[in-house]
């Protein structure tokens, strides 16, 4: 059965890598895949982070997704859906809109001015944590990095980071977004180059650096957040095998290829 949705109720959500359509029905925001299995990555990384110790041993939490199909403007399409996070009275605060709200100069320019990539992550880390009165943001942050480096989710630009506020208090927001990891741009990716060219190639947002060396600028300062067992190919194929009936059985093997390659590499960096 699919989610029937219509195109007068979509919300356009604009993204670093151009506008994804929304919809908010029944307690639960829905996305289509834009560039490529972007619905399979978002649900595999929020599966297998159950593995880990986020929800256990830290303050922070992630949304859990499920795959979903719906019919959109009159085709079937693929997507994602999560719950909703927010309460009613709070509300969503990106990083961009925090500092533009509460700083005179813009985030990004703030961020240019500093020597090197250890400032900018400080700067960022340690004033949000006074602005907010967020003690452990920069281990959230932190925290953001590592899973971002494990799958190579490059696109956690500064409104892919954020807060939750709500009568001018405010809590660390579940983290979220992860949709373009795992090589699931096939735009930006092709399938015909080998994936392990294309995890050289990539680079870690917000600072636009590897990610190896974001996540190492991040960790001398405040620690290591996320712990994993490591995670085997039987693993990875357990929670792979039913979100991979979403998408054309040609595309099966090259997208299941790609996942192993990016987990299976990343792996080694830890």
């Amino acid at each position: 059965m699919s989610v029937q949705f219509v195109t007068d109720a979509k919300i356009a959500e604009t993204s670093s890598k151009g506008n994804q359509e929304k919809w908010f029905d029944g307690g639960r925001w829905y996305k289509l895949d834009q560039f490529g299995y972007e619905a399979l990555a978002e649900t595999l990384i929020s599966r297998l982070l159950e593995r880990s110790n986020i929800e256990r041993d830290t303050p922070f939490c992630f949304t859990r997704y499920r795959m979903e199909r719906m019919n959109v403007h009159g085709r079937e399409r693929t997507g994602c859906s999560s719950e909703s996070f927010l309460p009613l009275g709070q509300s969503i605060i990106t990083l961009s809109h925090l500092f533009k709200r509460c700083k005179t100069v813009p985030l990004k320019d703030s961020l240019a001015h500093l020597s090197g990539d250890k400032k900018r992550i400080a700067y960022l880390a340690e004033t949000t944590a006074e602005l907010t009165g967020l003690e452990l943001f920069p281990q959230y942050l932190t925290l953001l990095f590592e899973i971002d480096a494990l799958f190579l989710n490059d696109d956690r630009h500064l409104n892919n980071i954020a807060v939750l506020e709500q009568d001018g208090r405010y809590d660390y927001c579940p983290i979220f977004d992860n949709g373009a990891g795992l090589l699931s741009n096939v735009q930006l990716s092709p399938t015909d180059i080998d994936p392990k060219a294309l995890i050289r190639a990539l680079r870690a947002r917000p600072f636009n650096t590897t990610f190896n060396r974001q996540l190492g600028n991040a960790l001398s300062m405040y620690g290591r957040q996320l712990h994993m067992p490591k995670l085997t190919r039987d693993d990875i194929y357990a929670q792979l095998a039913p979100l991979l009936t979403f998408y054309a059985e040609r595309d099966r093997g090259i997208i299941a290829d790609r996942v192993f390659a990016v987990i299976s590499e990343r792996q080694k960096s830890r």
